[in-house]
């Protein structure tokens, strides 16, 4: 979180000459003109849905860092039956699980599920992280972390001392993956900064106003690396693995095969630190964040990393990535080059301009309108509650952003065309994205800093067909002393899909965390626009047996079960 308090006019001062030079300005205005899809609305569904969460950040007028930074939200269907269920983690107060009913309608089932302590809590992820068949859950913190088991009969059990993941300092982003390919998915946690609160040091505005100080105020944490053991507990390996020591104060993180060598690399944004990519060569991860072009901005800045994404966006079948930063800076997107390197691309898109005024975190790529290319969620907010006091040109509460993908690369801020539910002035944070009604389009939930949650229902995303794939990995434990052939794990995790439809390619990971401290629905969503059906799926499960469908009809949630070996077939 940027500490710098500089408002519009000394922006332009430090930047404009900049900007002006840049080819691209104008072609971003122009951009910025293309009008949304007018078919395409978003509904504040909060209520209707029976979501009655409110967060609590226990704030004292004592400027706590903490206290700005909750918190995440999971989409995940922790009961198996098909329907997406929501989890809130909560700072100061409990966390809260709705069970989604299947009629539209969610029912608050936190005490009898066992998980309403989620500690101080910042983010989530979920993962079959056991193995037995059904969603786990695991909570980052401000003090130890949590680790729910789930019991697979509606409850959770709290095995975070049993796990050996109960990491005691500042952790933030948390992403399960099988980073060694063994058949079980193993954990990387983010953390941010040594925050004692004994040691809360005043920061002062120039007009005198105590602010939250930003993150130079304090040294960086060391991240986390736990191994999966396969027997229900992990092992701390973030020496051996290679992950840097006190590097970068990280927040938003993902797991994603970025060099398609077929196991996966890891992304961490950082907080007026470089943005750390750590790509994976087999035993041990290294760190290439600055050579491949995604540590910082193309001007050669350390930015303030809060959410994080990777989404194909100009269908190339390379992921880029995307990083929301403060204020006055502009959110990143780096196109992915096929070589190991990435190029800054966020003014030629038309994103830079629209996200300067704006306090960024959570973020999701997701094709809202199924036309088959990747559109972009972005939730604001201010940290500060005073900043209108010392900054006139930005406010606390903000309202979040939609941008539409126009099929070149190149992306419309539709926000204010795109339904009532956009139009919430809130202090976000948190952003995840699944289709919690079942009626083939992508909706939104997004968590805010001490107010209510927002669940955001999309509206005739589903005039153009679609198609949801669930992956289900054939892991099973080898007994003593028996090898085990090549297996995935049971939420195929790292699996990487190609749909293709009227020639059109689009690809996809199945990602456990990402955003801004959230978790996606694990289901992979593809638009296909007027197609009625896929003419090829091609599925590279983490094992690497690679299975192709052909002739796949458009509309429904296709379930695949992990073949033993590759194969092709019609459906």
């Amino acid at each position: 979180m940027n500490n710098k308090r500089t408002g519009f006019f000394m922006l332009i001062t430090k930047y404009g000459f900049w900007f002006l030079r840049r080819r691209y300005c104008l072609a971003a205005a122009v951009v910025l003109q293309l009008p949304a899809k007018a078919e395409v609305q978003f509904v504040d569904g909060t209520v209707a849905a029976g979501i009655a969460f409110r967060h609590q950040n226990g704030a004292t007028g004592e400027k706590h860092l903490p206290e700005t930074q909750g918190s995440g939200v999971a989409f995940f269907d922790y009961d198996a039956d098909g329907w997406l269920d929501l989890y809130f983690v909560n700072i100061a107060g409990p966390g809260a699980l709705y069970r989604n009913r299947g009629d539209g309608h969610f029912e608050e089932i936190t005490g009898r599920a066992g998980v309403a302590e989620s500690g101080h809590g910042m983010g989530c992820a979920t993962a079959d992280y056991d193995q037995d068949g059904d969603l786990d859950l695991y909570i980052t913190c401000y003090g130890p972390n949590i680790l729910y088991r789930n019991n697979g009969d509606g409850s959770f059990t709290n095995v975070t001392s049993h796990a050996g993941v109960g990491h005691p300092g500042w952790s933030t982003g948390a992403a399960f993956a099988d980073y060694d390919q063994d058949g079980d998915p193993d954990l990387y946690v983010a953390n941010y900064v040594e925050y004692p609160p004994a040691v809360n040091p005043p920061c002062i505005q120039a007009k005198g106003l105590q602010v939250y100080c930003g993150p130079e105020a304090f040294d960086p944490q060391a991240d986390v690396f736990f191994r999966n053991e396969g027997d229900k507990t992990f092992a701390d390996i973030s020496d051996a693995v290679g992950l840097r020591p006190w590097a970068a104060k990280e927040l938003g993180a993902f797991f994603s095969d970025y060099d398609q060598d077929g196991d996966l690399d890891l992304y961490a944004a950082g907080d007026r630190t470089p943005n750390l990519l750590y790509r994976n060569d087999g035993d041990r991860f290294a760190e290439v964040g600055v050579l491949a072009g995604v540590a910082f901005s193309d001007a050669g800045e350390a930015l303030s990393g809060m959410g994080v994404d990777a989404g194909d966006y100009d269908n190339d079948g390379r992921f880029d990535f995307f990083v929301t930063n403060y204020q006055w800076e502009t959110n990143n997107l780096y196109r992915n080059l096929g070589n190991g390197f990435f190029v800054d691309t966020t003014f030629e898109s038309g994103l830079g301009m629209p996200s300067l005024r704006f306090l960024a975190w959570g973020t999701v790529f997701f094709d809202y309108d199924n036309d088959g290319d990747s559109d972009l969620f972005v939730a604001n907010g201010h940290l500060d509650d005073n900043v209108e006091l010392f900054d006139t040109s930005v406010n606390y509460a903000q309202q979040n952003q939609l941008f539409r993908n126009d099929g070149q690369g190149r992306f419309a801020d539709v926000t204010n065309a795109a339904g009532p539910g956009l139009a919430l002035v809130q202090v976000s944070r948190g952003a995840a994205v699944g289709d919690y009604d079942a009626d083939g389009d992508l909706d939104l939930v997004v968590s805010n800093n001490n107010q209510p949650a927002a669940l955001l229902r999309n509206e005739g995303g589903n005039h153009n067909r679609w198609l949801a794939i669930k992956l289900v990995g054939s892991y099973a434990p080898a007994a003593p002393g028996h090898s085990q052939d090549p297996a995935s794990n049971r939420d195929g995790i790292g699996a990487l899909v190609q749909v293709v439809a009227g020639g059109r390619l689009q690809i996809d990971e199945v990602r456990s965390g990402s955003s801004f401290l959230c978790q996606d629905d694990l289901r992979l969503h593809f638009g296909l626009g007027a197609f009625k059906k896929a003419d090829l799926i091609e599925v590279r499960w983490p094992s690497g047996i690679v299975e192709r469908l052909t002739d796949v009809a458009a509309n429904q949630v296709l379930t695949l079960y992990e073949p033993d070996k590759s194969v092709s077939s019609k459906r």
